[in-house]
């Protein structure tokens, strides 16, 4: 009878992370043979119990390879709580686990992320190794079972040119199995199991970023194009400007240099619209890589979106936010594998046995005569154990040993990095919220204040410069009003994409 350690982490016990692997399926053993003969001489119980002392051997040799795999403790990184307030605002809905995109009510932007996850080159790539890897786990499997072959052959011979011609023909099936005594094969099928799981857990998290990839592109694009167009804007209101002050100079009002300034103004207004209109370009050839196109998408009208998307959400509890990420998931497979593969290096120590089993017809033939088929039949047992290799066993143990701790350590990298997440876009859309309500304020009184100097300009009781100056002021706050639009939009996804989890 055999029973595991109680599940606890290496801090817990007091030791380092390689002696928990080593200890990770510790057996004790009782035996029974010595309660029942507890006043007997050695030399009778082993005389009497020796096929039961040679199983009980057998079965403190294999360990734990009958035990039940346990998957690794989780280190010790994960906070009982935020550092934030996780409760939202008011009214606020859950994160969806699925489809969070259309949180946001954008027909034209869920039609391109649904695209993306069908068409997307590295999912597709993604989609061929979780294949792979699933054939890989059926390769592994195929060794628990006997191995069956059929062979026939033919041949023909004379010793000298007195001899008669010979020939000898044999058909029949062979047999081989390697019984798994020690586990190593069910801990080699576990291994590619887990491989597999972690294989399809990227390609999920793989969903995960390009659905965020797509929504930022696509409203980075929204934001330029929308740019672009305050920059046309700015341009039609300066040639107006230029008219009215050629008409003033004419009439001998005011200087030639004042049309000189609008001329400059307006040369470096016609260049920003088109540094505007290559930047939108080139994300919309960006977001045709993700969507796997070769042109970008034509026809995107950028509709509104829901505000409501923008504002901070009930976000889960730290330790449900690792459960539900793929990204976190994944490694901890990752972990899974390297312990069973560790198991596997060690049961290199111990002995092997293989049966073989073989049986057909063979039938002889002397000159133009021939014999009756004689049926073969053969079986055997073959029994192998390392005795001296050099410590190549050993060391491959100790690599083994190495892989399972940094398969570990990257797993407690993964949970980090995931928290690191949720907080970092957490207080940036909290950032990007109070800075677009600030922005809000500083572009409506800049609209007041350039209507107010237009007027006064045309009354003749401003010069050209103070239009100018309250005119780009205006300017850069609606500008910098859209660009926060488009910071808190970004931001909201970044959230999205940290707390959902899954696509």
């Amino acid at each position: 009878m055999s029973r595991c350690l109680p599940l606890l982490r290496w801090d817990e016990l007091g030791i380092s992370m390689i002696e928990w692997l080593k200890l990770y399926c510790t057996y004790s053993t009782v035996s029974t043979i010595q309660r029942q003969h507890l006043n007997r001489p050695m030399s009778f119980i082993i005389k009497k119990h020796r096929t039961l002392i040679a199983i009980a051997a057998l079965a403190l040799l294999g360990g734990c390879s009958h035990a039940p795999f346990v998957a690794p403790p989780m280190p010790a990184v994960t906070p009982e709580a935020w550092s934030f307030e996780a409760k939202g605002d008011s009214g606020s809905k859950p994160l969806a686990a699925t489809a969070w995109w259309k949180d946001f009510g954008n027909t034209e932007l869920n039609a391109l992320v649904e695209s993306a996850l069908l068409a997307n080159t590295d999912l597709r790539i993604a989609a061929t190794r979780v294949a792979q890897a699933r054939a890989l786990v059926d390769t592994v499997q195929a060794d628990h079972y006997p191995q069956l072959g059929l062979g026939a052959g033919l041949q023909r011979g004379r010793n000298s040119s007195a001899d008669p011609k010979t020939t000898q023909a044999r058909a029949g099936l062979r047999a081989s199995w390697e019984p798994d005594i020690f586990g190593d094969k069910g801990l080699a099928s576990l291994a590619a199991e887990k491989d597999a799981e972690g294989a399809e857990l990227t390609r999920q998290a793989m969903r995960v970023a390009i659905a965020a990839e797509v929504m930022t592109s696509y409203f980075d694009a929204r934001s330029l194009a929308q740019r672009q167009a305050v920059a046309y804007d700015g341009i039609a209101t300066l040639e107006r400007l230029t008219d009215v002050t050629r008409r003033r100079f004419e009439a001998g009002q005011i200087s030639k240099l004042d049309i000189d300034r609008l001329t400059a103004e307006l040369g470096q207004e016609r260049a920003n619209a088109a540094q505007l209109k290559g930047a939108h370009e080139v994300r919309l050839r960006q977001m045709a890589v993700l969507l796997g196109a070769a042109h970008p998408p034509v026809g995107l009208t950028f509709p509104a979106t829901d505000n409501a998307a923008t504002g901070m959400p009930a976000v889960v509890l730290p330790i449900e936010l690792l459960e539900r990420r793929p990204d976190v998931r994944g490694p901890a497979r990752a972990v899974e594998a390297a312990v069973a593969r560790l198991g596997v290096a060690k049961r290199d120590l111990y002995p092997r046995i293989a049966l073989d089993w073989s049986g057909g017809k063979e039938r002889l033939g002397v000159g133009n005569g021939s014999a009756s088929p004689t049926t073969v039949v053969g079986y055997g047992m073959a029994l192998s154990l390392p005795i001296f290799d050099g410590g190549r066993i050993r060391a491959n143990i100790e690599i083994h040993e190495g892989k399972a701790q940094e398969a570990m350590l990257a797993y407690e990298k993964a949970m980090l990095s995931a928290l690191a997440d949720a907080e970092t876009a957490v207080v940036q859309l909290a950032a990007a919220s109070d800075g677009v309500s600030a922005l809000e304020s500083t572009q409506t009184a800049g609209a007041a204040a350039l209507s107010k100097s237009e007027r006064l300009f045309n009354a003749g009781l401003v010069d050209i410069n103070t239009v100018l100056d309250t005119r780009r002021s205006y300017l850069k706050a609606r500008d910098g009003l859209l660009q926060g639009q488009g910071a808190q939009l970004a931001a909201a996804v970044a959230v999205r994409r940290a707390f959902a989890g899954r696509v």
